[in-house]
């Protein structure tokens, strides 16, 4: 039985379609409706009902505040995408799996139980 979660926690992937990070098209495809499917399954597996995942592609989004703020931070520090977002935090930048998408909800659910 997945062990409950408290209080509901929101991830967010944020990813740019027009961005190229890798010629030979290495790491997750976080665009593909499938991959979004698969990592849900897994976090409700794992975790239960109260977990949201939401992919965000800024090269689609409208325009709003969050899309620009993130831009703006992508463009200033010069980060990698995709990016990890759970609670609106950066948790990762750049490639990463299922099993650090994982990881980084119970390091979370960890951190908020203290």
């Amino acid at each position: 039985m997945p062990p409950l979660v408290k209080d509901s926690i929101k991830i967010t992937i944020v990813d740019d379609s027009r961005r190229q990070e890798c010629d030979a098209g290495c790491g997750v495809d976080w665009s593909s409706p499938e991959t979004i499917a698969l990592a849900s399954q897994r976090i409700k597996d794992r975790f239960g009902d109260k977990i949201e995942l939401v992919y965000l592609d800024l090269a689609k989004a409208k325009a709003n505040r969050d899309t620009l703020e993130w831009n703006q931070e992508i463009e200033d520090k010069d980060l990698s995408l995709p990016l990890l977002l759970l609670n609106g935090k950066l948790r990762l930048a750049g490639q990463f799996d299922i099993r650090q998408l994982l990881d980084a909800i119970e390091a979370e659910m960890e951190i908020g139980a203290q």
